[in-house]
């Protein structure tokens, strides 16, 4: 248990991180609708275009020291309302510097996903003592794990490949058709965001299962004095959590190039605080310590949070089709 003064001072920093991730994003969001709204001759890659290059590294920043500050040291009753207040951020955001309205649909949108994000973070995480490598060999071992790890890998290779190739089509439509005939398609494009938003969430839990691993082979070194850091298999699982962490990001900045913020961020932690549970208990075999009625809770949060990104869905779509009756209200800015 922490010190009171230290569990400040943690709290304060994890919702410090939580503000500033919210507001990266909604400012990589902004640089690529900016971008998109210029000629195809003037549109820059994401690196070269500063306003994103300052959102992604302060994302970066905050996702990494809001990680180093949650996991292992603060509990779900407190950590639930962080993730919860996430979204309230991001609608906050998107309504100041991205122009959102924010109506009484919005309202209840935001509503709905807090308390869905709330029902799913504080039900979907069963605790875990700390591992030795030689425990996690077991776990990884386990004929268990590996069926559903192969299965999970699987359905996300195939889903992003196929998204790939639908985006590939996309671009080469966009490219062939004129600017009102691709506005009056807003559905294919948030749908690839979307998948892209889903499919790196999971790769995300995947990271923060190994980041888990590496946290608790840490703790051990450092504070038991058990070194785990001399078996190969240890910098194995470092590198599994690099890879995972930049494909996560990759496909993170995907989707926001693809689809609003104000949809795609609550689906993104609908799915990864679900796939992180579902991997926790595949993977630390946790189903006995799981209750009947916290699978009741998430089934729950997963059925309101989705209604509110329905709500808010419908918003956006709404303002889609007006902007294909209204060509030349097209964004123009600086980056």
């Amino acid at each position: 248990m922490l010190p009171d003064k230290l569990y400040g001072v943690t709290v304060s920093v994890s919702l410090a991180a939580s503000v500033i991730q919210a507001f990266a994003i909604t400012l990589q969001r902004r640089s690529h609708i900016f971008n998109d709204a210029e000629p195809p001759e003037l549109q820059r890659s994401a690196f070269r275009r500063p306003i994103w290059v300052a959102g992604f590294l302060m994302y970066t920043i905050a996702n990494i020291i809001g990680s180093i500050f949650t996991i292992g040291y603060l509990p779900i009753v407190v950590l639930a309302p962080i993730g919860a207040m996430n979204l309230v951020f991001n609608a906050i955001f998107a309504k100041v510097m991205l122009g959102d309205p924010f109506t009484k649909r919005t309202a209840y949108g935001t509503a709905l996903i807090v308390l869905g994000a709330v029902l799913i973070g504080g039900f979907g995480v069963v605790q875990e003592p700390n591992h030795t490598l030689e425990d996690l060999i077991q776990l990884y071992k386990r004929p268990t794990f590996i069926a559903y790890f192969a299965v999970v890998e699987f359905f996300i290779v195939a889903g992003l490949a196929a998204t790939h190739i639908v985006e590939n089509k996309y671009k080469s439509m966009q490219y062939s058709l004129t600017d009102r005939t691709i506005v009056s398609h807003p559905n294919t494009k948030a749908l690839l965001g979307i998948s892209y938003g889903v499919f790196g969430a999971n790769i995300s839990s995947q990271a923060m299962l190994f980041a888990k691993s590496g946290l608790e082979l840490l703790i051990l070194s450092i504070f038991q004095g058990q070194n785990q850091f001399i078996y190969p298999l240890t910098w194995l699982l470092v590198a599994a959590l690099i890879v995972t962490a930049l494909l996560q990001l990759y496909y993170l900045n995907k989707g926001i190039s693809l689809c609003d913020t104000v949809i795609l961020v609550p689906l993104n932690f609908c799915s990864f605080n679900v796939s992180c549970l579902f991997n926790g208990l595949v993977y630390y075999d946790q189903w006995e310590r799981l209750f009947w009625w916290q699978i009741v809770c998430v089934l729950c949060g997963i059925v309101i949070l989705v209604s509110g990104v329905l709500v808010l869905s419908w918003r956006s779509m709404a303002g889609a089709i007006f902007l294909e009756d209204d060509d030349d209200n097209k964004p123009v800015a600086s980056q």
